[in-house]
């Protein structure tokens, strides 16, 4: 596709001239429309069954089997949910094996897996292995999520050492301003406490309380709900041995990947329409937290926040845009600086240059499924106790009440639940 714009655009500018060929550009990567967005919208209904059929239309295997993966976990389907899964990883540890991180994996033409992703793989995978009633495989997959954020954390930083040290970019960043001030920036990319607290609790299952604290102090590292957590290690201290119930709470849609149109100083009097990678926030989300009741009315335990999805895309963003803008800026200024080049010649080399990271970006498909974030309750039962979750909005006011329908795992010490929550609706 990429040989054929080239193509297109050389045409036009050896026969129509510059304005022409600038023209081509600018249309060749006018934003495309992608079925994840409908797949999004049938989520947002609780309309699995059609969010797995738009899914399965497309023809990218990793974000196949990855967006198919996860919808079939919402779906309760675990075990069709983990071969899903299974076939995404062995996916993008192909791809890792093939390339390092570089423009193409920036500006890149197709979706390669970003580092949030490749975390919250492992990370359902664990929890599915928890519904499933096996601790053991729970614990394996949550080890691989967290080497994944710790590989994660150290590629973003060698990429932003190896590309923004000089950075004259500030004027086009700050276009960003609004998006980046929508998410609390005190949430780390990958440094997900969610994904430590799975850890912890398949250790705990097992008895293992050493190593359940060490990854419920990760998470309080990286957590700004701190009194859960610190409930949560002092019970792991004592060694309590009472069953819990443990529920998670996938509440809302995150940030749809988008496009921003910027223009690009090019040099020379050039410039250029770019089309960069942005991200769109639901707003239709109204949830602030989830109180448990038991059957006197009394409140139990409320939700705390684990994982702000939003602010874990945003922020990984955040940090890897400056690079970006760099790398382009960088093509862009070798391509027309030679002073050996016509103007005709200049264009056309910048084209070249600069035309297949542009165009890149124009591919913008991500797993758009994730929620905007996950809330996690837990708590004691006591025995014959009949108990209901109520979902309270950012008024304060109560918008859903539902019993919770939960069985216990012959396998397992502790119960475990998940709900998937869209436009104020539990999805069934």
């Amino acid at each position: 596709m990429l040989n054929k714009l080239v193509t297109v655009i050389s045409l036009a500018l050896l026969l129509s001239g510059c304005k022409l060929a600038s023209n081509a550009l600018h249309k060749a990567v006018a934003p495309k429309l992608h079925n994840y967005n409908q797949s999004s919208e049938a989520l947002k209904k609780c309309n699995l069954d059609k969010t797995i059929d738009i899914i399965g239309n497309n023809q990218n295997k990793l974000l196949k089997n990855s967006e198919l993966g996860l919808t079939h976990y919402f779906n309760n389907n675990y075990q069709q949910s983990n071969k899903n899964f299974d076939n995404a990883i062995n996916l993008y540890r192909k791809d890792e094996n093939k390339a390092i991180i570089s423009l193409s994996n920036i500006a890149r033409k197709k979706y390669q897996a970003e580092g949030f992703d490749k975390v919250f793989l492992h990370n359902y995978k664990a929890i599915n292995y928890l519904m499933l009633g096996d601790a053991q495989a729970s614990r394996v997959e949550a080890k691989n999520s967290n080497a994944v954020q710790q590989q994660e954390k150290l590629k973003l930083y060698q990429f932003k050492e190896k590309n923004t040290k000089s950075n004259k970019n500030s004027h086009l960043i700050s276009r960003y301003q609004k998006l980046f001030n929508s998410v609390d920036p005190k949430h780390h990319p990958y440094q997900n406490p969610f994904a430590y607290y799975i850890s912890a609790l398949g250790y705990a299952e097992d008895g293992d309380y050493d190593n359940a604290k060490v990854d419920i102090r990760n998470a309080i590292k990286y957590s700004f709900e701190n009194q859960f957590l610190q409930d949560k290690l002092l019970s792991y201290q004592k060694k309590e041995k009472e069953p819990t119930i443990e529920l998670f709470f996938d509440v809302g849609q995150s940030p749809l990947k988008s496009q921003k149109q910027l223009k690009m100083d090019m040099g020379n009097g050039e410039q250029r329409m770019a089309y960069l990678p942005n991200y769109t926030l639901d707003k239709s989300n109204n949830i602030s937290y989830i109180k448990i009741l038991d059957s006197k009315n009394v409140e139990v335990t409320k939700s705390s926040l684990l994982s702000d999805i939003n602010a874990i895309k945003v922020n990984e963003f955040r940090e890897k845009l400056p690079a970006i803008l760099s790398i382009l800026t960088k093509e862009a200024s070798i391509s027309i600086g030679s002073q050996l080049l016509d103007e005709k010649s200049k264009l056309l080399a910048t084209i070249f240059k600069t035309g297949s990271a542009i165009y890149g970006q124009n591919d913008i498909s991500t797993w758009s499924l994730l929620p905007q974030k996950i809330l996690v309750v837990s708590f004691v039962p006591k025995k014959e106790e009949r108990y209901r979750m109520v979902i309270i909005d950012k008024n304060g006011d109560s918008i859903i009440e539902e019993l919770l329908n939960i069985k216990r795992n012959k396998n397992l010490k502790n119960i475990y639940k998940h709900y998937t929550i869209r436009n104020n609706k539990v999805c069934k």
